[in-house]
């Protein structure tokens, strides 16, 4: 090799070495798998968190008929309760949110916030399944500050808790506070473990 190729290709491990790279990653939970329940409390479905070093990649599975056909929002929100179903699960509280707030909207300039994610698209007929990923939020317990090589990451499994909620209309990603997303129709409470 030579000296100039050695020394770019030892800037470039020791780079790596240094940034956090994945070979010395350790997920902050094991994958969570909890229910998504519906407007009435009944389960339509399912969740799974999965943390990863750059962030948490989330399935949903759905089953016949869980949504309306189309588009939906789908936002992480403060609190890891849907126990209120009847009453919108309005205890899940507001989006989650960054350390330094941001408005809402993956395509705000002045955003996202934490709990900002993709829509999802329910099919006219059976089954479906969707895969999200966020790089803004952990699935450990306490939030993981950012720096030059690393996003800020919010904790999902803070003392109370995290939800994931879907709304009845599209996320239009600028406008605020939900970007028009609608009413909330479906919960998936993300709690600590007893």
């Amino acid at each position: 090799m030579r000296p100039i190729a050695a020394l770019i290709f030892a800037a470039f491990l020791s780079a790596c070495a240094s940034s956090g790279g994945s070979r010395d990653y350790t997920p902050a939970s094991a994958p969570r798998t909890v229910w998504i329940v519906g407007g009435s409390g009944q389960a339509i479905g399912q969740a799974t968190f999965t943390d990863g070093p750059h962030g948490v990649l989330i399935r949903l599975e759905f089953s016949a008929g869980a949504l309306a056909p189309g588009w939906h929002g789908l936002h992480l929100h403060q609190r890891g309760d849907c126990s209120d179903f009847a009453a919108g699960f309005q205890a899940s509280g507001s989006h989650a949110q960054m350390e330094h707030h941001g408005e809402h909207g993956l395509l705000n300039p002045n955003g996202p916030e934490a709990g900002d994610l993709p829509n999802i698209f329910a099919s006219p007929a059976g089954p479906f399944a969707a895969e999200v990923f966020t790089p803004y939020v952990t699935l450990g317990g306490e939030r993981i500050p950012g720096n030059a090589n690393r996003q800020a990451r919010e904790a999902l499994l803070d003392g109370d808790g995290s939800a994931l909620l879907i709304h009845a209309a599209p996320d239009d990603h600028t406008s605020q506070p939900i970007g028009g997303a609608g009413a909330r129709i479906g919960c998936a409470a993300l709690t600590r473990l007893p």
